[in-house]
């Protein structure tokens, strides 16, 4: 025994010093560097034949949370792949995930708050740069033109020069600017022979419009509600959803940080703070109305204020049931076709 620890011994230390050397040395730092870039490059996730939603973004402008981004839903199926809302930060997250950018289709956005728009180009730019060959269709209500519109000449210079320099076989001209794509709140936006998205008019006046959307695929269904109140419009087409993922503001974190505000005579920011209750949804409104229309499983995203810690979230969940779900951005829900499982998987 006492042997086999000398030996053990020896071992580790001459792995140690061989590593060491690697690293010291210009032949072993490349050997290293390359591996890592080979493990990288090559690391896609497992395909799910299904649906697939991952959480790209789960914070609302209210906090800053460096682990979260501002609202993005991906949508997948082998067939498929879709954005819902494109916020700050979430490219990176989109990135981290190894989502298949080359394949993505559309996007489709709730509203046009900056939150839920500012990660559109960079999107765009990086399918486009990744291999998408036709436009990127941009899917919303009233004033998608006007979005669609301001990046697309915004980036217009930004396209000249890619062009010029890699060359219009790589990134083909056409593929480069965004196509908008209106529809009226309660139609279907996009329908093929094996997937549904269907918008719902919801309520978060002053914005108007703002819709939550629906998509249904082989039998199974989640509901993305972006930013509302509780709007019965939104459970009505949620009735007997496999996945709702709505909205979601804590008095109980959000009443204190008012109070203190206010004593600390910070008027603009106590009055910003509380203006948001009134067209955001308070988590305890919300669990019952989704029971009523028998939501399979409920979670929370877009939480308002971002819970930036382990306390935040103890207290952001205080008085939830608990199956509820508090995402974070990289949470993971897939769904089997024709079945009623739905396996979850935390970043």
């Amino acid at each position: 025994m006492r042997k086999l620890i000398v030996v053990i011994a020896a071992v580790t230390v001459g792995v140690g010093l061989l590593a060491a050397i690697a690293y010291s040395t210009a032949a072993g730092q490349d050997a290293l560097f390359r591996r890592a870039v080979t493990t990288v490059l090559s690391r896609v996730p497992e395909p799910f034949d299904g649906l697939r939603v991952v959480i790209c973004g789960s914070a609302s402008p209210l906090g800053n949370d460096p682990h979260r981004a501002q609202t993005c839903i991906a949508v997948l199926t082998p067939e498929h792949f879709f954005l819902f809302d494109v916020g700050a930060r979430s490219p990176l997250r989109i990135a981290q995930a190894r989502l298949p950018l080359h394949r993505l289709q559309s996007v489709f956005l709730t509203h046009f708050h900056s939150d839920h728009i500012a990660g559109l180009p960079d999107v765009n730019l990086n399918s486009w740069v990744q291999g998408r060959k036709t436009s990127l269709e941009v899917y919303g209500a009233t004033g998608i033109h006007t979005v669609v519109d301001g990046f697309n000449r915004a980036y217009q210079l930004d396209r000249q020069y890619r062009i010029a320099h890699h060359g219009s076989d790589l990134l083909p001209p056409a593929a480069g600017p965004m196509q908008a794509v209106e529809f009226t709140p309660g139609e279907i936006a996009w329908q093929d022979e094996l997937l549904t998205v269907t918008s719902i008019s919801v309520d978060h006046a002053p914005v108007s419009p703002a819709v939550g959307y629906r998509v249904d695929y082989r039998d199974r269904s989640v509901v993305i509600s972006g930013d509302t109140t509780v709007t019965e419009t939104l459970f009505t087409a949620a009735t007997g959803v496999d996945l709702l993922l709505h909205d979601a503001l804590s008095r109980p974190l959000l009443d204190p940080m008012i109070a203190v505000a206010t004593e600390l005579n910070m008027p603009v920011m106590a009055r910003i703070m509380s203006d948001v209750i009134d067209y955001h949804a308070d988590t305890h409104s919300i669990e019952a109305r989704a029971a009523e229309a028998g939501v399979a499983q409920l979670a929370y995203y877009h939480l308002v204020p971002v819970p930036a810690n382990a306390l935040a979230e103890k207290i952001f969940a205080r008085g939830l049931a608990p199956d509820t779900i508090l995402v974070r951005d990289l949470h993971t829900f897939d769904l089997p076709p024709h079945s009623t499982e739905l396996w979850v998987s935390e970043p």
